[in-house]
C-alpha cells in the first residue's frame, strides 16, 4: 500500500508540469525522473510486486518521451524566434539607413533654403502669396519652402505654399506632388473628409503620378478612420492589385492583415 501511494504521489507531481515545461523546468523534471527511477529500484529491493514496479516504469517512461517532445519543441521554437529576430533586425537595419539618407536631404534642402532667402531680395517681383507677400518667382524655392513647412508640422502653412505653387506653377513637373501634399496636410491635422476629396484630385487629374499608389493607400486609410471600413478596405486592396511590389503594397496588406482580411489571394 505504500508504495502504491508513493507511485500516486509522484504520478500527481509530475503530471501538471508536463503541459508547462519551460527552459528553466528542465532541470527540475529531470531530477523528478531520476527520483522516479531512484523508487523503482527501491521498490524492487523491498520486493514489491511486479505491477507496482511496471506501473512506476510505465509512468517514467510517459513522462521522459513527454519530456524529450517538449525539448524538441523548445528548440524549434528557439530557432524560429531567432530567424524572426534575424528579419526584424535587417529591416530596423534597412530602415535607420532609409531614415538616415531622409535626414541628410533635409538638412540639406533646408541650407539650399536658408541660402536662397537670404540671398533674394525682398523686392523681388513674384505671385503674390494668399496672405498678401510675395512668392519666390522659382517654382523649386517654393515647392521646397512649403514642404519644409510640412516636415516641421506647420500644416496651414504648407497648405498655403503648396496651393500657391499650384496656382502659379500647375503645369510643372511637382504639381502632381504638390496637389498630393496638399491631402497630406488635411490628413495630418484629422480632416479625412477634405483629405479624401484631395487623393481623389491627384487620381483624377494626374492619373501618371508617381504619387498615384500612395494616394490610394492614404485614401484608404481616411476612410477607415471615417468608419467606412468596406469602402477602406477595397481602396486599400486595390493598392496591393495594381501596386503589388509597392513599399504601399506591403502597408495596405499589414493593415488589412490588422482588420482581418486575408490579402494573400488578391495578390495573384
Amino acid at each position: 500500500m505504500r508504495s502504491r501511494s508513493r507511485l500516486a504521489l509522484l504520478t500527481a507531481l509530475w503530471l501538471p508540469c508536463a503541459g508547462c515545461v519551460s527552459s528553466s523546468d528542465i532541470d527540475g523534471l529531470r531530477a523528478q525522473l531520476a527520483e522516479l527511477q531512484r523508487q523503482v529500484l527501491q521498490l524492487q529491493m523491498q520486493g514489491s510486486s511486479k505491477q507496482e514496479v511496471a506501473e512506476l516504469q510505465a509512468v517514467i517512461q510517459r513522462q521522459t518521451d513527454a519530456l524529450l517532445k517538449t525539448e524538441a519543441d523548445m528548440r524549434l521554437d528557439l530557432g524560429a524566434l531567432s530567424t524572426q529576430i534575424g528579419e526584424l533586425q535587417g529591416k530596423l537595419d534597412e530602415t535607420n539607413y532609409r531614415l538616415s539618407q531622409v535626414s541628410q536631404q533635409i538638412a540639406s534642402t533646408s541650407q539650399d533654403l536658408k541660402a536662397v532667402r537670404s540671398a533674394t531680395a525682398p523686392s523681388v517681383a513674384g505671385p503674390l502669396l494668399p496672405g498678401g507677400g510675395a512668392a519666390p518667382a522659382d517654382p523649386e524655392t517654393l515647392y521646397q519652402t512649403a514642404y519644409s513647412d510640412y516636415l516641421r508640422g506647420s500644416y496651414d502653412l504648407a497648405l498655403l505654399g503648396f496651393r500657391q505653387y499650384l496656382e502659379s506653377f500647375p503645369d510643372t513637373d511637382l504639381a502632381d506632388n504638390a496637389a498630393y501634399w496638399i491631402g497630406e496636410c488635411f490628413y495630418r491635422q484629422q480632416k479625412y473628409g477634405e483629405a479624401i476629396q484631395q487623393y481623389d484630385e491627384v487620381l483624377s487629374k494626374y492619373p501618371r503620378s508617381d504619387k498615384t499608389a500612395s494616394a490610394l493607400l492614404k485614401k484608404g486609410y481616411a476612410q477607415l478612420e471615417l468608419g467606412q471600413r468596406r469602402d477602406g478596405i477595397a481602396q486599400l486592396e486595390r493598392v496591393v492589385k495594381n501596386f503589388p511590389s509597392s513599399d504601399e503594397a506591403n502597408l495596405a496588406r499589414q493593415r488589412l492583415q490588422g482588420l482581418g482580411v486575408d490579402s494573400s489571394v488578391r495578390r495573384r
